[in-house]
């Protein structure tokens, strides 16, 4: 046998070159089954307040429920109960509460008593020509009235009451009050004015002192959505005048049936 020189190294052996593809990767092992891709998970939503609101977890792929386990379904809240209560207070509340003081207090009549209180309605020449005059002012102020009346009292100790007014239909009696006070200011100087609470729903009155050839007056008017009602008092306070215009109108101011 003949030996090689120790100089000289030995072969390396090199991987043969393979031509072609690559080799496939391994694929899973066998007797166990590839799991499926599932759908790729929903974008996280946004609540009001700008944070993520995060969505319920649905359970894992093959489970089961525990034995004798029975679902029961989770009943939805219905709301279109209260929306239609609610809606049904609004269509037919608001022009119940708005409306009953119009039907209670329109249509009405007007009358002048003879006594009211101790007061006593002055029917002599010189006062009913001033009453006359005094209603026809009023006419042409309040030129929609159905129906106008004017009347001068007068009680045994002096005191002088002067009521005017109107019925008819009045959709802002409130306006209307601050209307016939400003009316006549020019007439009886009238300052301080109050508005003085009725009692009534629909009624507004408001009292000014002021002067009358020469003598103090209180002027308090009366409004209601069916009529209007003034007085010229004298020698009475503002609540006195208020409360003696709420008799008058009392007994002057009646509902037509």
């Amino acid at each position: 046998h003949h030996t090689p020189p120790a100089h000289q190294a030995s072969p390396v052996h090199r991987p043969p070159v393979q031509h072609g593809p690559p080799p496939a990767p391994p694929g899973p092992p066998v007797g166990r089954p590839a799991a499926p891709a599932g759908p790729p998970p929903p974008p996280p939503v946004r609540s009001w307040r700008g944070g993520k609101k995060a969505r319920p977890v649905a359970p894992p792929p093959g489970r089961q429920a525990p034995a004798g386990y029975v679902p029961v379904p989770v009943r939805k809240r219905r709301r279109w109960p209260w929306v239609l209560l609610l809606t049904l207070a609004c269509c037919c509340g608001c022009p119940a509460y708005y409306g009953m003081p119009m039907a209670s207090q329109y249509p009405a009549a007007a009358s002048l008593p003879q006594q009211v209180a101790d007061l006593r309605l002055r029917e002599d020449p010189r006062n009913a020509q001033a009453a006359q005059q005094l209603e026809t002012q009023t006419r042409a102020a309040h030129w929609l009235a159905e129906d106008t009346f004017a009347g001068i009292y007068t009680t045994n100790t002096g005191k002088r009451v002067t009521v005017f007014g109107g019925t008819g239909f009045r959709f802002a009696p409130s306006s209307d009050a601050d209307g016939e006070i400003e009316r006549l200011t020019e007439q009886y100087a009238l300052s301080d004015v109050q508005v003085v609470e009725s009692g009534v729903r629909g009624r507004h009155e408001r009292c000014a002192v002021g002067r009358s050839e020469g003598t103090g007056v209180v002027v308090c008017t009366s409004v209601d959505h069916g009529s209007i009602t003034t007085g010229v008092f004298t020698d009475l306070s503002v609540d006195d005048s208020a409360r003696l215009l709420a008799t008058l109108r009392e007994q002057i101011v009646t509902k037509k049936s």
